[in-house]
């Protein structure tokens, strides 16, 4: 009673239940708050020990639940071998002391019950009402229950990439990290775990991650969590709604990143190279200079050749092919001699210099730097002319099969779903080969490309490669049974790894780096012909506009010899 009293006036919030009813548990079943229970162990010892039979069965020993019991009786605990408690039992047992008059605090707890776990205990404090309670060791729930003394907890974990060998010399081995990554990743991870709580694994293999089958239930690891014939999984999985009904979630361990991924395309128009060094308004500028130059050139000529008595030629096709051959920095003819016309001569051919140096750089540049596109997005993809491929594994095919993204749809049906379902969806090193040979875009995970990528591609090829995501980055998880009484011990766990840094090194080792893009000093390119035809394409326009023009001279120059020829023999007859 005087309990009683001192937790009504802390205004809690209390319910008063009878054991010996067969509803006492339901008030017990609390989904998010976390519910404090006081009961008396000196109640009649086979009703008491019906009543913890039924919490025990009902999982009312989670880590939401934290028990006090009250009892005079030694024998007590006794009663605990036949309950099904697990190392996240939060239980502590008063047991009065005929010695010192106080209580001494024991924990209780089985490591797995059902698994080869035995009930441990354990003083951890004791109480008095006149120095009230007094903690013999504060040190952390499962750093205390750390032994688990090699109980069997049983696992599954995900390998649909076929390996050679036994499944655990596979596990342990680190060849070949591009193959099954991050299911491989999350074991070694868990490994810490495993030797930290000092129980056994008893890892069994699938080729399914789970997903739903025609019978409305899952496959895969999913199926084994859900009937409950695992205990935790040993590779991450997505968060799906439809998931979560049947089983938990728990700490991230990876994150994947998959993409397309795709050596960027030549352009078509290859007139853009010999445009695109100078701007728009950069190449109006420099028209209208040259037009200008002409004509004070000319009128700086025709200056000359009235008050200077020189003679030389003012006609606008010679002072045209004197700026052109300036700007080209091929020289040119002009020789003014009045301090007007070499200042003209002086500006236009500093000018010349700048634009040429500007441009020959930014040309040269141009080749040297790493290409860009515009293909920025799945529907870009979509709208090339680049052919389509797709890593052949579950996760991908599931996405295709329920996205609601309409480009992702279009794309799956126009390019990567083939005239039997399945010509597109290639393995990893076909895809990338495929990639190298320009032309084709494959999605892929990351992890599983850049091992590949770094030893088979040249570097010219790395340097053109482009990713664009078709779905955004997925984060992984750890995963339990439902009600899982291990999920807060393994948590813990992999929350100890993240601080102190081992996750992120298992991260690193796991997860491969991009492949840089290496340039060396001396760099060495080719232009092509689709790069200079339009150069070509120039010469030929102009010597084919020559040649007419000069047809229709030689034309002009013969008429007008003949008609020469016919007038003068008639001149003495008009004499």
């Amino acid at each position: 009673m005087l309990l009683l009293k001192t937790l009504l006036f802390g205004h809690q919030i209390i319910s008063v239940a009878n054991i010996q009813d067969a509803t006492s548990t339901e008030f017990l079943k609390a989904q998010h708050n976390h519910i404090g229970v006081i009961l008396d162990g000196d109640c009649n010892v086979g009703i008491t020990s019906d009543f913890l039979k039924q919490c025990g069965s009902n999982r009312l020993f989670s880590v939401k639940h934290h028990w006090l019991i009250m009892t005079s009786n030694e024998t007590f605990f006794e009663i605990f071998k036949n309950v099904e408690l697990y190392i996240n039992a939060d239980i502590h047992v008063a047991h009065s002391s005929k010695a010192n008059n106080s209580y001494p605090i024991e924990d209780v707890f089985n490591p797995a019950y059902g698994k080869g776990g035995e009930l441990k205990r354990r003083i951890i404090g004791y109480y008095s009402r006149e120095s009230g309670y007094s903690a013999r060791q504060k040190e952390r729930k499962y750093w205390l229950r750390r032994n688990m003394t090699g109980v069997t907890l049983k696992s599954r974990i995900v390998l649909p990439v076929p390996f050679k060998g036994t499944l655990m010399e596979y596990l342990n081995s680190e060849i070949h990290r591009e193959v099954n990554t991050f299911n491989r990743f999350h074991y070694s991870l868990m490994s810490p775990c495993v030797n930290y709580y000092n129980f056994t694994p008893d890892v069994s293999l699938t080729e399914s991650w789970g997903y739903l089958t025609e019978n409305g239930k899952f496959d895969g690891l999913v199926g084994a969590l859900s009937e409950q014939s695992v205990d935790y999984g040993s590779s991450p999985l997505f968060v799906r709604t439809d998931r979560a009904t049947v089983m938990e979630y728990g700490r991230r361990t990876w994150t994947l990143r998959a993409a397309f991924i795709f050596r960027i395309p030549e352009t078509k128009n290859s007139i853009d190279v010999f445009i695109r060094p100078l701007s728009l308004s950069i190449w109006l500028l420099t028209i209208f200079s040259f037009i200008l130059v002409v004509l004070l050139l000319r009128f700086a000529q025709l200056h000359e050749k009235r008050n200077m008595n020189r003679i030389t030629d003012t006609t606008w096709s010679y002072f045209v092919l004197c700026a052109v051959g300036a700007f080209c920095q091929q020289g040119m003819t002009v020789t003014p001699s009045s301090y007007s016309g070499r200042i003209i001569i002086m500006s236009m051919l500093t000018l010349s210099i700048m634009i040429y140096q500007f441009y020959s750089a930014s040309l040269v540049s141009h080749f040297l730097m790493k290409p860009e596109t515009q293909i920025k997005s799945i529907e870009d993809i979509l709208k090339s002319d680049m052919k389509v491929g797709c890593e052949d594994i579950l996760y991908n095919r599931d996405y295709f099969l329920y996205t609601t993204d309409e480009a992702s749809k279009k794309l799956y049906s126009r390019k990567i779903l083939g005239q039997k379902n399945n010509s597109n969806f290639l393995e990893p090193r076909k895809g990338l080969v495929l990639v190298e040979d320009g032309g084709y875009a494959f999605h892929v995970e990351l992890a599983t490309a850049y091992p590949i990528i770094q030893n088979t591609f040249p570097d010219k090829s790395i340097c053109e490669l482009k990713e664009v995501q078709m779905y955004r980055t997925q984060p992984m998880h750890a995963n339990y049974q439902k009600h899982s009484p291990f999920r807060d011990m393994l948590d813990t766990c992999l929350q100890h790894l993240a601080e102190f840094g081992i996750l992120y090194r298992e991260l690193s080792f796991w997860h491969p780096k991009k492949p840089e893009c290496i340039t060396s000093k001396t760099v060495t390119f080719n232009i092509g012909l689709d790069y200079f035809y339009p150069a070509f394409l120039f010469l030929g326009i102009g010597m084919m506009i020559s040649l007419i023009i000069l047809t229709l001279e030689i034309a002009m120059n013969f008429k007008s010899s003949r008609f020469e020829n016919e007038v003068i023999p008639m001149l003495p007859f008009i004499k």
